[in-house]
C-alpha cells in the first residue's frame, strides 16, 4: 500500500473518532443507565399482563350446500368478513352478557385480538387481562359469542326461509284440496282428465316446496368448532422486567453514543493532538505526562531521568531538528490563555538545549508578573537591570545540575510593557542570538490576554505553543497561528499536557541520586577568561587570542553521571568564546 493512499489512513481515523467519542464516558453512561431505568419504570408501571388463546375452526353453511356449484368451502367463507364479526358490537355484547357483572363491551374489546393464520379457516381469539383467570374467561365468553352470534343468524336465515316457503305452499294445498274435489264431482271424462293433470302438476310444486322445507328444517346449523379453549396461563405474556431492563439498556447506549457524538462534534475544545495539529498547522512536538507532586519547576537537571525529563529532551530534540532551528536563534515558548505549564515548558526546555552543549539564554518577557528568578537554583546575586532600560544589565546564572549552568534574564516590573518589550535592548536580545551564536528561549505572558507575545514572536524564529487539550478551544489555537503568522513570525509546534488525565504508563526507573556541588565563583584577582586552565586571555594557560576548542574527557562512573538522550554531548559546556566541562 503507498503511503499516499488514503486508505491507510483510515484505521487512524477510526480511532480518532473513537478515542473523541470515549472522551465523554459520563454521558455515554448516564444514557446507558437512563435506558435501564426508563426499562425498569416501564415494566413496573405497565403491570403484568397475561394472555389467553381460543382457537375455532369457522365451518360453511348454505341452505342448498350441495348446489355450490363445485367451489370448495375456503371459497364460501372470508375470513376477513368473520375476523371483523369476531370483534364486532353484537358479539361483544352476547360476550358481556355471558361474563355477567355489568362489563361494558366497549371496554371488553380493547384486550381482545382475532386473527386468522394464513391458509386456513381458523380464527385465533387472544385475550390480554390483569389475571390469568380473568384472560381465560373472557376469551371463552368471545368465543361462545361469537359462535352464537353465528348460529343464530343461521337458524334466522332458515326460520325465515321456511316460513316463506310455508306461505307459499299453503295456498297450492288449498289448491290442491280444490282439485281433489272438482275431480270427484267431474261430470264428463275430459273434465275430470283435465282437473287430475293439474293435481298432478300442483302436487309436484308441492312435493319440492315441502322437500326444500325438510331440508332446511334437517340442515346441520353449527357455525364451527371450538379446537382450543381459553386456558389460565402459567406466565405473564409481557417481556419481563429483564427484557425490558435489557432493552432499555440498549436503547439507553445507543442514545448515549449519538448524544456524545453529537457533543463531541459541538466540543469547542481541541479534545486530541489531530486536532491540535490541524489548528496550529503545525506538529506537535511531545505530551508531557502528569507532573508529580511537590516537583519543582526544574526538572531537566536535578530529577536526572525522570519521564518528564525525558520528554523535554526529546521535544528539544525535535526542536533542533526543524530547519528554523538549524542555527542559533530565538524560540518562544507562549501558550493562548493562562496556563500553569508555560513556565515549567520554557525552563526544562532551555536546560534541555544546554545539555546538548548549546549556548542558551533564558529570557522572562513578562514585565507584569515576574517570577522565575525566585523559582529557580541561581548561582550567586541576580544582577537588576539599569533603572528603565529593562533588560540591560539584568542577568543570573542558573545552575541545572546535569545540564550545567545556562543564563537568565529575569523579568522586571515596568511601568510600560509595550515599550519595554519594543525596545532596542530586548530587541538585540532576540535578533541578535544567531551572532552571539546562543539560543534564547523566550516566555511571555499569553498571546490571547497580553500583547507581549506578539511583540516577541516576531523576533523569535519559532514559536512553540503550549496548551491542555482539555481545556484549550480551537478558536483559540486559530487565532493564535493568526497573531504569529501576521507579525511575520513561524508556529515551530505545540507540547501537550494531559491535565487531569491519567497516564497508564510504568514510571521510568529514577536514576541514582547525586549531591550537585556548583563550582566556586571566581574571585576577584582570577577572572574569567585566566588561570591556570586553557582559556582565552592572558595567564599561564592562554594564549591571548579568542578560542574554541572541545577537550575529551574520561567517562565518570554510572553511580556519578548517567548518560542522557544525547549521548556525550551533555558532558561539556560552551561558556562565551570558549568550551569547559561540566562540573
Amino acid at each position: 500500500m503507498s503511503a499516499y493512499d488514503p486508505s491507510s489512513r483510515e484505521p487512524d481515523q477510526l480511532r480518532e473518532q473513537l478515542s473523541r467519542l470515549f472522551r465523554h464516558r459520563a454521558v455515554i453512561a448516564s444514557g446507558l443507565l437512563l435506558g435501564a431505568v426508563c426499562g425498569g419504570a416501564v415494566s413496573t408501571a405497565g403491570g403484568t399482563d397475561y394472555t389467553a388463546t381460543g382457537e375455532v375452526v369457522v365451518q360453511a353453511i348454505s341452505t342448498a350446500p350441495f348446489e355450490a356449484g363445485g367451489v370448495s368451502a375456503d371459497k364460501q367463507i372470508s375470513m376477513g368478513t368473520e375476523r371483523q364479526v369476531a370483534r364486532s358490537a353484537t358479539v361483544a355484547g352476547r360476550a358481556a352478557e355471558e361474563l355477567g357483572g355489568g362489563a361494558d363491551p366497549a371496554q371488553l374489546l380493547d384486550g381482545l385480538r382475532v386473527s386468522n393464520p394464513p391458509d386456513t379457516q381458523i380464527l385465533e381469539f387472544e385475550y390480554t387481562a390483569d389475571s390469568p383467570r380473568e384472560a381465560a374467561e373472557r376469551v371463552n365468553a368471545f368465543v361462545r359469542a361469537y359462535l352464537d352470534h353465528r348460529e343464530a343468524a343461521v337458524v334466522r336465515r332458515i326460520d325465515n326461509t321456511v316460513a316463506e316457503l310455508n306461505e307459499e305452499l299453503q295456498p297450492l294445498i288449498d289448491q290442491r284440496e280444490e282439485l281433489d274435489e272438482e275431480i270427484a264431482g267431474a261430470s264428463t271424462e275430459s273434465a275430470r282428465q283435465t282437473a287430475e293433470s293439474e293435481r298432478a302438476n300442483l302436487a309436484a310444486r308441492i312435493a319440492d316446496l315441502q322437500g326444500r322445507v325438510t331440508g332446511l328444517k334437517t340442515l346441520d346449523t353449527s357455525p364451527g368448532d371450538v379446537v382450543r379453549r381459553g386456558e389460565a396461563p402459567e406466565a405473564p405474556s409481557g417481556p419481563g422486567i429483564a427484557v425490558l431492563v435489557l432493552v432499555g439498556s440498549v436503547a439507553g447506549l445507543a442514545g448515549g453514543l449519538l448524544a456524545a457524538w453529537i457533543r463531541s462534534l459541538l466540543d469547542p475544545r481541541a479534545r486530541s493532538a489531530g486536532e491540535v495539529r490541524t489548528a496550529l498547522r503545525a506538529p506537535v512536538l511531545g505530551a508531557l505526562p502528569r507532573r508529580r507532586d511537590g516537583a519543582g519547576i526544574l526538572e531537566v537537571g536535578p530529577s536526572r531521568g525522570g519521564e518528564r525529563a525525558e520528554e523535554f529532551r526529546t521535544i528539544a530534540l525535535r526542536a533542533l531538528r526543524h530547519p528554523r532551528l538549524a542555527e542559533p536563534g530565538g524560540l518562544l515558548v507562549v501558550s493562548a490563555r493562562e496556563h500553569p505549564g508555560t513556565l515549567p515548558a520554557a525552563v526544562n526546555l532551555a536546560a534541555a538545549l544546554a545539555e546538548t552543549g548549546r549556548d542558551v539564554l533564558l529570557v522572562e518577557a513578562d514585565p507584569r508578573t515576574p517570577r522565575l528568578a525566585g523559582e529557580l537554583p541561581v548561582r550567586g546575586a541576580v544582577r537588576e537591570p539599569v533603572p528603565g532600560r529593562w533588560p540591560d544589565g539584568a542577568r543570573a546564572t542558573v545552575d541545572t545540575g546535569t545540564a550545567g549552568y545556562l543564563e537568565l534574564v529575569p523579568g522586571c516590573r515596568v511601568p510600560d510593557a509595550a515599550r519595554a518589550l519594543n525596545s532596542p535592548g530586548f530587541t538585540g536580545l532576540l535578533s541578535g542570538a544567531a551572532e552571539r551564536g546562543e539560543y534564547v528561549v523566550a516566555v511571555t505572558a499569553p498571546l490571547l490576554s497580553h500583547a507581549d507575545g506578539t511583540a516577541v514572536a516576531g523576533l523569535a524564529r519559532g514559536v512553540l505553543v503550549v496548551c491542555d487539550p482539555d481545556t484549550t478551544l480551537r478558536e483559540d489555537l486559530d487565532r493564535v497561528r493568526d497573531l504569529v503568522t501576521s507579525v511575520g513570525g513561524h508556529v515551530l509546534g505545540a507540547v501537550l499536557y494531559e491535565g487531569g488525565r491519567k497516564r497508564r504508563r510504568n514510571p521510568s526507573p529514577a536514576a541514582p541520586s547525586a549531591t550537585f556541588e556548583p563550582a566556586e565563583p571566581a574571585s576577584p584577582a582570577s577572572p574569567a577568561g585566566t588561570g591556570g586552565g586553557p582559556g582565552p586571555g592572558p595567564g599561564p594557560g592562554g594564549t591571548g587570542e579568542d578560542t574554541v576548542a572541545l577537550k575529551r574527557l574520561e567517562p565518570e562512573p554510572s553511580d556519578a553521571r548517567p548518560d542522557t538522550a544525547y549521548g556525550s554531548y551533555g558532558r561539556y559546556r560552551r561558556t562565551g568564546d570558549g568550551t569547559a566541562p561540566r562540573p
